[in-house]
């Protein structure tokens, strides 16, 4: 098991991972007075918990102390980390130990169930698809990984001083008017709900309001197409698609 980069596999002995189906289903419901049921509105996933059954390796060179304080100082994160699973190699999930108590038990007992608060309940893969194109134009691509909609990030090099740079998927269409001079990168980020421009300098600044809509691409498991356009005084070297693809 990895956890924020560091392999725990060689201090402690994994005995079950409590991984849930699906994550808890929140479903969104409008009821009318004097109509027998409810209009079904929206379902949305809730954050899950991973419970990690744990006990320290007995031939460890170190002192019982010295390791259990080693470890509590590993699991010890401030915001969630990449957690991932030796039968799990290829996608991680983003965790925080949401008991101290558990650390205090793996301290005094040497065993603990470690329990992973995952604040986003899917699995991202760590080698992803990345379609890259470099000329205005309509492209069909095909989403192999997941098994779930992805939200990518769009990466877009060219420039604009009086045009539009548009991109229009299967589900949205933003037009971006905004000033993008030639070495930086102007970004769609569809999960953070944001679009921003990576200046010369590497600092970013917001692009939110240069663009039409916050309505950001969606990408299914599948075929997708995705249509790039300028107008204007704007052009396009290169569009790189990250899917950011995930599982359930």
């Amino acid at each position: 098991m990895l956890y924020d980069g560091f392999d725990l596999s060689p201090y402690l002995d994994i005995s079950d991972i409590g991984r849930p189906l699906l994550p808890p289903q929140e479903v969104i419901s409008k009821t009318i007075i004097g109509k027998d049921g409810a209009y079904f509105l929206d379902k949305r996933h809730e954050p899950i918990e991973i419970p990690v059954e744990v006990s320290f390796h007995e031939d460890l060179d170190m002192t019982y102390r010295e390791k259990t304080r080693f470890i509590a100082g590993q699991l010890n994160k401030k915001e969630p980390k990449w957690l991932i699973f030796d039968d799990e190699p290829n996608v991680y999930i983003e965790g925080i130990v949401r008991d101290s108590t558990d650390i205090e038990n793996l301290i005094k007992a040497g065993e603990a169930t470690l329990n992973f608060y995952c604040p986003d309940p899917y699995y991202y893969e760590i080698e992803d698809e990345v379609f890259t194109y470099n000329s205005p134009g309509g492209y069909d691509f095909t989403r192999v990984k997941g098994n779930t909609e992805s939200y990518p990030i769009l990466e877009i090099k060219g420039v604009n001083y009086s045009g539009n740079i548009i991109i229009e998927t299967d589900n949205t269409k933003i037009t971006f008017n905004g000033n993008l001079i030639s070495g930086e990168i102007l970004v769609f980020d569809s999960k953070l709900i944001t679009a921003y421009i990576v200046q010369t300098d590497g600092t970013k600044r917001s692009a939110n309001n240069d663009i039409d809509t916050m309505d950001f691409p969606i990408l299914v498991v599948g075929a997708n197409h995705i249509d790039i356009s300028v107008s204007g005084d704007a052009s396009i070297q290169e569009l790189r698609i990250y899917a950011n693809s995930r599982w359930i």
